[in-house]
């Protein structure tokens, strides 16, 4: 149940009574708080309200990210989807995605679910300028956090070494999660310092080879992949490297039990659509298989061994926060979405950060193998 001011506030915004109390009935919307400011966020989509979206009390609406559709046969998909017409190549960053928005005079930065970060509205600012949002305080930044410091993925991009950066790769308005055009983002990026991912250039059908041999080269480089969108942002697509796909897959076998089926094979059928579209033939498909069989098996069988000897499942994060209290506040967030989290180290750096180091542990996973192990007989 949201309380009477919310619900006065969603009916004006337009949202129809029953369908709030159907979203109300079955948990489709949540009222929250962060540091005093009140929200609400849409676990379901409902009317032009998108599933993460966030509405605060002031009346500031924050829209869902819409789902960015994927192609799997590069050459083909380009040409379905943009036809002849031109398209901004920028890369696909592997991180988490935030907004970040201004709200009573904080700048708060949004998960995709919809909850207010803890950790990254403490570090935002260390990459984005307060000047950007006085003067346009009806704009929303969004962009990836990435970086091997992040208590969301244990990996990020190559070239980030230590901690994490900020990428922009969309600005859209308040309430209507509209995107301004690209290259205004562009100039508005370079203008005011945002940190935003590299933008290859401006590509068209006729290019295609080039931008094979470029995905080529980012999946050589041990990165994820690149987005497509026209310069006015109307159609967006996105495509993985081979890289991305297996080393998902490693990164995911050692929770293997925790994810749903779809999580591996719609990887392998990404990895599989690309071997069968680059004719990829003899020794270059056997080094494919072996990495691929690899990725899956080891860490798999590591984790049963692990457990085997008595050891949980576990995730280990670190992360640099400016105080103490941010980091707590981060375990709090991740116990309420029903995470097992406990901090193991705090180490306070020289450049006035702490870095945290905290575990997530995975009770369901070590369980199940546990009993498998132990000789549980089951029907499949």
């Amino acid at each position: 149940m949201v309380s009477s001011e919310f619900r006065n506030l969603l009916l004006k915004l337009g949202l129809p009574e029953e369908r709030l109390e159907v979203l109300e009935g079955k948990g489709g919307i949540e009222e929250d708080t962060f540091n005093g400011i009140h929200y609400v966020r849409f676990r379901d989509s409902a009317r032009n309200f998108r599933r993460g979206t966030v509405v605060f009390e002031d009346g500031t609406v924050v829209s869902g990210f819409p789902h960015i559709k994927r192609i799997v046969q590069l050459e083909n998909g380009v040409r379905r989807i943009f036809k002849s017409k031109p398209f901004y190549v920028e890369e696909k960053v592997d991180g988490y995605n935030v907004r970040v928005v201004k709200v009573k005079e904080r700048i708060l930065a949004l998960t995709r679910g919809g909850f207010v970060c803890p950790f990254t509205t403490e570090r935002i600012l260390d990459f984005i300028s307060e000047e950007f949002f006085r003067d346009y305080p009806n704009l929303i930044l969004v962009g990836e956090m990435a970086g091997p410091e992040n208590p969301y993925l244990i990996e990020g991009p190559p070239y980030v070494k230590d901690d994490i950066q900020f990428f922009l790769f969309d600005i859209q308005e308040k309430g209507t999660g509209k995107s301004i055009p690209a290259e205004d983002r562009y100039k508005l990026a370079e203008e005011y310092g945002i940190p935003q991912v590299n933008v290859f250039g401006l590509y068209d059908r006729s290019r295609i080879d080039e931008l094979i041999g470029l995905i080529e080269k980012l999946s050589d480089e041990k990165r994820e992949g690149v987005v497509m969108k026209t310069p006015d942002m109307k159609k967006i697509a996105k495509y993985v490297t081979p890289y991305a796909n297996i080393n998902d897959i490693r990164i995911g076998a050692r929770i293997f039990f925790d994810l749903p089926g779809g999580y591996f094979m719609g990887r392998i059928s990404r990895l599989a659509f690309y071997i069968a579209e680059r004719k990829i033939r003899g020794e270059n498909f056997d080094d494919y298989a072996k990495a691929l069989g690899e990725a899956l098996l080891r860490p798999l069988a590591e984790v049963i061994e692990e457990v085997s000897r008595g050891h949980e499942v576990e995730e280990t994060f670190r992360v640099r926060v400016k105080n103490i209290s941010t980091a707590h506040r981060m375990v709090n967030h991740f116990e309420r979405l029903g995470l097992k989290i406990y901090i193991e180290d705090i180490e306070e750096l020289k450049n006035g950060y702490w870095r945290i180091t905290f575990k997530r542990l995975y009770p369901d996973v070590t369980r199940e193998i546990k009993e498998l192990w132990n000789g549980r007989a089951f029907v499949d």
